[in-house]
């Protein structure tokens, strides 16, 4: 059997998966999707497989997805999104047309078909310093090189976790220091509803969070991270005892 092109990997929870708006069937492409907290019905289409966990946690869902995925390049879904067919066929012309391009990072919009957010107008390098608001539907990998350099999502993070943000974030800048070519460009991938979990500031919670996020990604350097974070985005963390403790690190033990 010819090797897949595509892998689309949804996590999901039991409750939610007959929410989930799946593509239209597509040439060379398998949709998985892992579902944890119960059974489902099984769907009537061949293309579709669930994969049923007895774990929590979208980050650990991500890796089973890239575990199973039997294709040459994987992107990650959303109960709660719709893929743009023109998106797909894009960006895998972009894999094939850079045999060393390993990830691609696109843009979304909402379901006013607005951009989510403010992204760059033309094709950038990836790094640790400009991928921080990364979503993962906006992912798409080449799956060999996240296999041979062992790249997986971190699982105390994301939904589900305590950490429940920032996964992404971590996977891209885990793959741009392991030396992977990873770009934004500009091509429209996804609709998903305008509030997400990302764009939530100001509380302890998310800022405890995103404290955790700088530790996992700049490590000894979290601190001068964090402070320059605050100096780039002032209204993000405005109360100046969240922005102490964020930069610093320092919250209350459980």
């Amino acid at each position: 059997m010819n090797k897949l092109r595509l892998t689309i990997g949804y996590s999901s929870i039991a409750e939610r998966v007959d929410k989930i708006n799946f593509p239209e069937k597509r040439p060379q492409t398998e949709i998985l999707v892992a579902v944890q907290g119960g059974l489902t019905r099984e769907p009537d289409r061949a293309d579709i497989r669930m994969i049923h966990l007895d774990t929590f946690g979208a980050a650990k869902s991500r890796n089973v997805i890239l575990q199973e995925a039997n294709s040459e390049f994987v992107v990650f879904g959303d109960d709660d999104m719709e893929w743009k067919e023109d998106g797909l066929t894009k960006i895998l012309n972009q894999f094939d047309r850079n045999r060393n391009l390993d990830l691609i990072l696109c843009q979304s919009e909402n379901e006013h078909k607005q951009l989510r957010k403010k992204y760059p107008k033309q094709q950038t390098r990836l790094s640790k310093f400009n991928s921080a608001k990364a979503a993962t539907y906006e992912i798409a990998i080449r799956l060999s090189s996240f296999r041979e350099k062992k790249i997986f999502f971190h699982e105390d993070f994301g939904a589900g976790k305590k950490n429940y943000i920032g996964d992404e974030y971590i996977f891209i800048s885990e793959a741009c220091t392991s030396g992977l070519n990873c770009q934004f460009i500009p091509i429209t991938i996804a609709t998903h509803p305008k509030v997400s979990s990302g764009m939530i500031y100001g509380t302890l919670q998310d800022t405890q969070a995103r404290s955790n996020v700088f530790r996992e990604v700049f490590g000894k350097l979290a601190i001068p991270a964090r402070a320059g974070f605050i100096l780039k985005n002032p209204l993000r963390i405005s109360n100046p005892n969240l922005a102490l403790r964020f930069i610093f690190g320092i919250f209350p033990k459980e």
